[in-house]
This record gives structure tokens, C-alpha cells and sequence, in this order.
């Protein structure tokens, strides 16, 4: 046997063992790639790329394994707009938000500046009304001590 027939048949080998779901050198969670074949073969990168019919049959146990699950084995482009369209929806959904508490703040700001207006006017108030207060106790006074008469 030749160094290619051999290095086929560990492709082959790996292969068999990661679909049976007993790989021996990657964790079993790993996703089925030729790369991942390639670990399981203790094969350098890219080695198994020399078998372009090796390449096809990955993808095809790829699919199989897939239509077991009952998943769609989805081109990566496809996987890449999902991924960009959630990511899409979770920002939108994070700048709606966002455009809420802004507008609860600016409300709570509008608020207080009411408040602290009315603040300020009620103070002007109750200084004008101790001013008369005060004035008015004067004259009280005054005309109080107006009454006296002297004692004879």
C-alpha cells in the first residue's frame, strides 16, 4: 500500500468513527468538518483535501447525520444572514428600549423642572405673605397702642 492509500483509509476510519458518535482524539460534540476528520486521523491540516471524492463523502455524512436529527444542514452563507438578522433584531430591540428610557427620562426631567418651578414660585409666596404678615402685625400693634388711654 502506498502513503496516499493509507492516509485514505485513516481519513476513512475517523469518518466511521465520528458518525458512530466514538471519536477517540475530539470531543464527540465537535461538529463533523474534514478538519475535525483530519484531528480524529491525527492527520495534518488540510491532508485530507488531497481526496476531493474524501471531501464530498464528508458532506455527505454531514447531510446524513443532519436529516437524522432532523436539522437542515444550511449553506454557511445562509447560517451567516441569520446569525446578521438576529443580531439585526436583538439591536433593534436593545435601541427600542433605549429610546424608552430616554423618553421616561426626559418625562421625569420635564417633571422635575415643573416641580422645582411651582418650588420656587410657593417660596416667592411665602416670603411676600410674611412680608404683609409682619406689616399687618405692625399696624395691629399701632393701632393697639392708639387705644391706650392713660390712667387718671
Amino acid at each position: 500500500m502506498s502513503k496516499s492509500e493509507n492516509t485514505l483509509l485513516m481519513l476513512e476510519a475517523a469518518l466511521d468513527r465520528i458518525s458512530q458518535g466514538k471519536p477517540k482524539r475530539i470531543p464527540a460534540t465537535r461538529k463533523l468538518s474534514v478538519r475535525a476528520v483530519e484531528e480524529e486521523a491525527n492527520l495534518g491540516n488540510g491532508s485530507g483535501y488531497y481526496y476531493p471524492e474524501f471531501v464530498e463523502k464528508v458532506k455527505q455524512v454531514k447531510t446524513e447525520i443532519a436529516a437524522g436529527k432532523g436539522e437542515r444542514v444550511q449553506p454557511e452563507i445562509q447560517n451567516v444572514r441569520l446569525k446578521l438578522n438576529e443580531q439585526k433584531r436583538i439591536k433593534q430591540n436593545y435601541k427600542e428600549k433605549y429610546e424608552a428610557v430616554r423618553e421616561q427620562l426626559a418625562n421625569f426631567a420635564a417633571a422635575q423642572h415643573h416641580l422645582n418651578d411651582k418650588l420656587v414660585q410657593s417660596l416667592a409666596r411665602i416670603e411676600e405673605l410674611e412680608f404683609e404678615n409682619s406689616n399687618l402685625k405692625e399696624k395691629v400693634t399701632e393701632l393697639n397702642r392708639s387705644k391706650i388711654v392713660p390712667i387718671k
